[in-house]
Formats: structure tokens, sequence, C-alpha cells
């Protein structure tokens, strides 16, 4: 007989003598199931096993296709915007406030979906924990934090990128850098124009920090603002410019330096040292408050330096500051920060955060940031008018991964020599 006959006689004569019981109890007749049961597991634990496909044949598993498999799906911009459209809405947590005024904008295009955006900070751990909790809520990360979305969100599968098709070859992308770019941004050393009309009042960083420059230097609270931090991290990676800069600062080689010593490893290292021990650093909650120390309208008192985002001279266009930038102070006037657009893994509105993407992209979704201090991530675009272009700015780009494993560091260092003896 066959396996399968076997075991269905065995199952027949066991509920004949349940069912025909005389004489025996309940309890041994229960005994008799089990003990057959056994049995039965055993045969079936020895029966064949299932025979491979036979040649020719193809035997194909069943998979299920990952979130992270829609976003290289083909772009059907038509399908997209519909199933956005059915969506109903999009939520963006960004690093700007100037996405209220994107808000507006994007009313006039789509107005059928709900641009939901909010000028949020630390987006990284609320992301985080929308992801641990399987309770997503943000669909679009819109963040300048390269360090977290490189060393932690990415390698984790929570934050994916997307590139629109018709951007992929305007756009700095690689197999280490997969996102697409909305802009790139700067924190530079900037002057009160209204003071000085002529133009910055120092040629070269080191003057911040040797005693030359003797007023205030303003500039948000490193241990409280990460892109301060990014700030001096970047310098790590210009350790031959300062080398060169304090020389031709000094006359001497930086390694003659008093404040020299087993902590300081190079140039760069020595100069955030100084600026930590700088008794002139005044140290501010943001940069609204660093501009109104020191670049206010009709200031009589000194105003003093500091070192503050790029994009605050929008509002000496305006006419509401007087801030200018130190072009040409050696070796560089700032770095440099990007701010990356993605989409949360698992997010609710997939197809209204493919839209979202593309639209930040377009020189209509990018208006709110088309200003000088700010550069287009994409190649094909101009600079804010009167902007030099991106390469000719000199200012120095940074370095995600190396902020990621030096932050902390930096912080300590920073921290340990502000506090002084």
């Amino acid at each position: 007989k066959s396996y399968r006959d076997t075991v269905a006689d065995m199952y027949r004569i066991v509920f004949k003598q349940s069912t025909g019981v005389k004489g025996e109890s309940w309890m041994k007749a229960a005994l008799k199931i089990l003990t057959i049961g056994l049995l039965i597991c055993v045969l079936a634990s020895c029966g064949p096993k299932a025979t491979p496909a036979q040649e020719g044949e193809v035997q194909e598993a069943a998979t299920e296709k990952t979130f992270a498999d829609t976003l290289k799906e083909p772009q059907d911009w038509a399908a997209i915007e519909a199933a956005a459209k059915e969506e109903g809405k999009v939520v963006v947590y960004a690093s700007s406030s100037r996405i209220e005024d994107q808000i507006e904008i994007w009313k006039g295009v789509y107005p059928d979906i709900v641009l939901e955006g909010y000028d949020t900070g630390d987006i990284a751990s609320k992301m985080k924990e929308e992801q641990n909790a399987e309770n997503i809520i943000g669909d679009v990360w819109f963040n300048s934090e390269g360090e977290l979305l490189f060393g932690e969100m990415y390698p984790a599968g929570m934050i994916l990128p997307f590139i629109p098709d018709e951007f992929k070859d305007t756009l700095i992308i690689s197999e280490t850098q997969p996102f697409a770019i909305q802009r790139y941004g700067g924190d530079v050393f900037g002057y009160n124009i209204e003071q000085y009309p002529d133009g910055c009042p120092i040629s070269n960083i080191w003057q911040l920090v040797d005693g030359t420059w003797v007023d205030k230097f303003y500039m948000e609270d490193p241990l409280a603002e990460a892109d301060k931090v990014n700030f001096f991290v970047t310098l790590l990676k210009h350790d031959t410019e300062l080398a060169e800069s304090y020389k031709a600062n000094y006359g001497t080689e930086w390694t003659a330096d008093p404040d020299v010593d087993d902590s300081v490893k190079s140039a760069s290292w020595l100069w955030i040292k100084k600026m930590a021990k700088n008794p002139n650093v005044v140290l501010m909650p943001g940069g609204d408050e660093v501009m109104e120390a020191m670049a206010s309208l009709g200031m009589t008192e000194p105003a003093g330096m500091a070192l503050t985002s790029y994009s605050k001279i929008r509002d000496t266009i305006k006419g509401e500051i007087a801030f200018g930038a130190c072009n040409g102070v050696a070796p560089a006037m700032g770095t440099s920060g990007v701010t990356y657009l993605a989409i949360a893994n698992n997010a609710p509105h997939p197809n209204a955060a493919k839209l979202y993407i593309r639209f930040s992209l377009t020189v209509e979704g990018r208006e709110p940031w088309n200003v000088l201090g700010n550069w287009p991530g994409r190649t094909d675009i101009d600079p804010p008018e009167g902007a030099p272009t991106f390469a000719e700015s000199g200012l120095w780009p940074e370095d995600p991964m190396l902020i990621y494993q030096t932050a902390s560091q930096m912080r300590d260092f920073w921290t340990l020599n502000a506090l002084g003896d």
C-alpha cells in the first residue's frame, strides 16, 4: 500500500476501536489513540521526500516585492500622479522654515494633494522612532544631516533613495551617494557691511584666534547645533591649506605654536583649539540671534564678526540686516552642507512622496531656496542671480561619514578647550 493508504487504514482502526469500545474505559481508548497518533508522526517523518522539479521545469519561489523595489520601477509619471491623488497627501519633515513658502507653490500645482510640511528639529530621531514603532507618519526626509543619513538611517534600511529619471543626469549621484541633492548651503565667516563698507576686516582666519581681531565673534553653540560641529570636522580635511595659511599669517610653522600639545594632531585641530579658547567667542542659541547681535541695521557699538549661514544674505538683500560674507579670506570663507531628499521605508504615501521629490528638484519647487547662499543640487540650473557657481564659491564640502565618525570626538575636544585649564 501507499504511504497515504497506510495512514488512512490506521485512522479507520483507531476510530473503529474507540467508537465500539465494550468493557474498556474511555481513558484506555484515549491512550490507544495517542499511541497510534505518535506512530503516524514517526511514519510521516520517514515518508518520501518531495520530488524535485523534473528537468526542464521551472520551480519559482514566491518572493515578496520590497518597498525599495518599487522605487526602482519604471517611472510613469501620469500613473504616479494619479496614485498620489488617491493617497491624498504627503508628509515632509524639513530642516527649513521656507517649506511654508513651498507649500503655497505646491497648492497651485497639485491642488488635489495636501502637502503637510513641517520645519522640525531632530528629524533623524523622529523618523527612526517611527520606523522602530512601525508607525510611519513622515514620508519624506528633506534634511541636511548627512552624517546620520549615511551613518545610520540608510544602512539600516529606514530611509531610501529615489531619483526621478528625468534628472538622473543632472544630479551628482554615485553608488556611495545615491540620494537626490536638493541644494547646497554654507556656513561662512561674516561681518557688518555698514561698519566695514570696504569689505571683510580680516584676510586670514587665523586672525580670529591670534589676538588680531579683538571684538566679539558670534556663533551658534556647537554643542547644540550639529552643523557647527560639522564645520569644525570639515576643517580636518584641509590640514594643508590651514598649515599654509598659518605660515602666511605668522611666518612660522604651526608646529611651533605654544598651544600645540599631544591633543593637537594637525593645523586644523590647532585652529579649533584656539577658537574654543578665544575669550571673544560668544555662543548664541540660533542664527537669528547671531544676526541680531552683529548685523542689525544702524549699530553704533562694534558689531563683531560671526560664523553663520551664508543664506542670511537674503535678508541683507531685502534691506533687513547688514550681513556680508568674507569672500576671499584665506584659506576659505566657509564650508558647504548638503540638503538631501529621500523616502521613508514603507512610507504611507509613496507615490505622493515621489511626486514631491520630483517637484522639489524643479525650478518652481526650489524657488524658496533660490537665494544667495544656496546653490541648486541640479547641475543644469543656474545659481541665484549675482552668485558665483558652486565650484567657484570656494566653500569646502562636508564629508558626512567623516562627520559621523568624528563629531563626538570633536564635541569633547571643543568642550575641554572651551572650559580652559
